[in-house]
């Protein structure tokens, strides 16, 4: 019986695995399609001239530096969003920009997958980590499917770095930080993972606010609740959110913050209190528009006995958890406070995204709580998931398999046209995105061309359809268009421009 448990369990694990490359691949697939646009050119400028004229990969640094410096002092606080996208894969050959998807969805993927393995690592069966497993990954797949804006948050390495890939590192730094807080390692492995954790800290603090502010209040908390009760936790964490916390105050309090606002808002920006109340609002409706579904609910449905089983071998005490699901509101609310105070929005297309992202960690957390409350007490409703437990192991394939099948029937049938994975499909069958590389290759070679300083383009034909995963292009000339001019100072034309043909 122990050994039919481990296959079933074996076959799970794959399945989910296989599932989820299903998903991710049409969109890597196309990833090869995709090239800079926008704040790549923008941030990646010195570092890409620095490389033409042959400084190397010192000279890519220090352009970077010298990037950030002025930035900071003139425009944009927030120092790692700078540091990061000054770094764009296109800098080094635009052939390479196609590694924006990889690392996009990978951030996302091994992020959420580190923080619940690191978590589940808190349990008498060292085997309870591999759960995270059949756990996160139905999860994740819903993200990706119905992410709200792929084109910013896995395609355009600016918007996407900031935001889907530093929201991925900061589930990572939760996640070394639960490793940390648990036990003491050996002098190399704590030395290796202080080290690690310190670099999170400092990308993930000097970064999107939306991360960096909700980041920083969870780990405030645990580190106020260790200090009461959990001192050597304490002792060795606690230099985390003191660094965290001194990243965002140093983006917060750059002077090129005030230039940023004078010239955007006039210098005004809203009222504190009003945008806490509505960042608290705005939060409610999106958990009630985002997980309100039968997909949700299924998803609910295959991850439940897994969590049941996991949450009853850990050491947690899951005390209160009531104020867990209150406080855990409350860092995810956070995230869209900023904006709503700067601006009274909550913020584009990439910030919709990691909100998105969230709200699924955030619920697989409360599940895992609640469900860890549950095991913890004598009650009836203990005793009666334990004997439905008996009943899953001995069904559990068969539960799971009818489950995923339920879940893929939901989702082809109902919005398989608003897929993710699908309109990359689409965009390949139907040569769309190959298209759109083919004009954008020339293009480039006009762009690299360095005896022509003023460039005039046609725009991109319908054949390269706007409706692209991975769609970007310069803007028809009217007066004075910022990204035809960051293209021309990254190619070092005097001028770009985009002349549609003449009727």
């Amino acid at each position: 019986m122990k050994d039919r448990r481990k296959i079933s369990s074996l076959l799970i694990y794959c399945a989910c695995i296989i599932a989820l490359v299903i998903v991710v691949f049409p969109l890597l697939y196309i990833a090869q399609y995709d090239y800079p646009s926008a704040d790549d050119w923008s941030f990646g400028v010195y570092g890409y001239q620095a490389l033409q004229r042959g400084e190397g990969i010192w000279g890519v640094i220090r352009a970077t530096m010298q990037s950030v410096a002025h930035q900071y002092m003139n425009w944009e606080g927030r120092f790692s969003a700078v540091f990061l996208g000054s770094l764009q894969p296109g800098i080094w050959g635009e052939k390479y920009y196609g590694m924006v998807a990889w690392l996009m969805l990978g951030a996302i993927i091994f992020g959420e997958l580190y923080l619940f393995y690191s978590l589940f690592e808190n349990a008498e069966d060292k085997g309870v980590k591999w759960f995270s497993i059949p756990i996160v990954i139905p999860a994740l797949i819903l993200q990706i499917l119905y992410c709200p804006a792929p084109e910013e948050s896995f395609y355009w390495y600016t918007g996407a770095v900031n935001y889907t890939f530093v929201y991925g590192l900061s589930l990572m730094l939760l996640g070394v930080f639960a490793k940390l807080a648990r036990k003491e390692y050996s002098v190399g492995k704590r030395v290796g993972m202080t080290i690690i954790a310190i670099v999170l800290s400092i990308l993930v603090g000097g970064n999107n606010f939306a991360t960096s502010l909700s980041c920083f209040l969870i780990l405030f908390l645990l580190t106020v609740l260790f200090a009461i009760w959990n001192k050597p936790a304490f002792k060795r964490t606690w230099f985390l959110v003191v660094i965290v916390l001194g990243a965002l105050l140093l983006s917060i309090f750059a002077p090129g913050n005030t230039s940023r606002i004078n010239s955007n808002f006039n210098g005004e920006t809203g009222n504190a209190i009003e945008a806490i109340i509505s960042s608290l609002i705005r939060s409610f409706t999106n958990i009630y528009s985002w997980l309100t579904n039968g997909k949700v609910f299924l998803m609910i449905l295959f991850v439940l006995p897994f969590i049941w089983v996991a949450v009853k071998r850990m050491t947690y005490q899951f005390k209160l958890p009531g104020i867990f699901t209150l406080l855990t509101f409350g860092a995810y609310a956070s995230q869209i406070t900023a904006t709503l105070y700067v601006d009274g929005t909550t913020g584009g297309g990439r910030m919709a995204a990691i909100l998105f992202y969230s709200c699924y960690v955030w619920l697989i957390a409360n599940l895992c709580y609640w469900m860890g409350w549950v095991s913890k007490k004598e009650n009836k409703g203990k005793h009666l998931l334990n004997k439905l437990e008996a009943v899953w192991e001995k069904y559990s394939l068969i539960y799971c398999a009818l489950i995923g099948v339920l879940l893929v029937g939901i989702i082809y049938t109902a919005d398989l046209r608003q897929l993710t994975s699908y309109r990359a499909y689409r965009d390949w069958r139907q040569g769309w995105a190959k298209q759109y590389a083919a004009e954008w290759d020339a293009r480039l070679e006009v762009l690299h061309d360095a005896s022509i300083k003023n460039v005039e383009f046609q725009p991109l034909s319908p054949a390269a359809s706007p409706e692209l995963l991975i769609y970007t292009d310069l803007q028809d000339e009217k007066g004075y268009v910022w990204v035809n001019y960051a293209c021309a100072e990254y190619y070092e034309k005097d001028s770009v421009m985009v002349i549609p043909p003449q009727n």
